[in-house]
């Protein structure tokens, strides 16, 4: 093989090399971006998922017979295997109220003593 040929054979082989290079990039590159993409719209549906809801505080007041027997549900659930706060008992209660019509919880409504908000008795 003489000088110029090894020459010739070498420059196209890197030539060849630098095509495959270039094809190969090029397609790490798509793959990436739809890669990326793909992340990119899973991130937002993760974040969606995720999100925490809004916690609203309220402060309420009760008699202590309806106190006693917030303690007795506590208790019982506990007994039972379930550790619940108050907050989660008055929650579970106004789920179960929900389905009720307006004339069925007025008339709860009704039974119930009325409390000046905030003052000690």
């Amino acid at each position: 093989m003489t000088k110029k040929d090894f020459k010739a054979g070498l420059s196209a082989s890197v030539k060849a090399q630098d095509v495959a290079n270039n094809e190969r990039f090029e397609t790490a590159g798509a793959v990436l971006a739809n890669l990326t993409a793909a992340l990119g719209k899973q991130h937002q549906a993760t974040q969606s998922m995720t999100q925490k809801p809004v916690v609203v505080r309220h402060t309420f007041s009760m008699s202590e017979a309806d106190s006693a027997l917030l303690e007795t549900l506590l208790k019982a659930a506990a007994a039972k295997g379930s550790i619940f706060t108050a907050s989660e008992i008055c929650r579970i209660g106004l789920h179960a109220i929900s389905g009720y019509r307006a004339e069925d919880v007025i008339a709860a409504a009704g039974n119930l003593e009325r409390l000046r908000p905030g003052r000690k008795y």
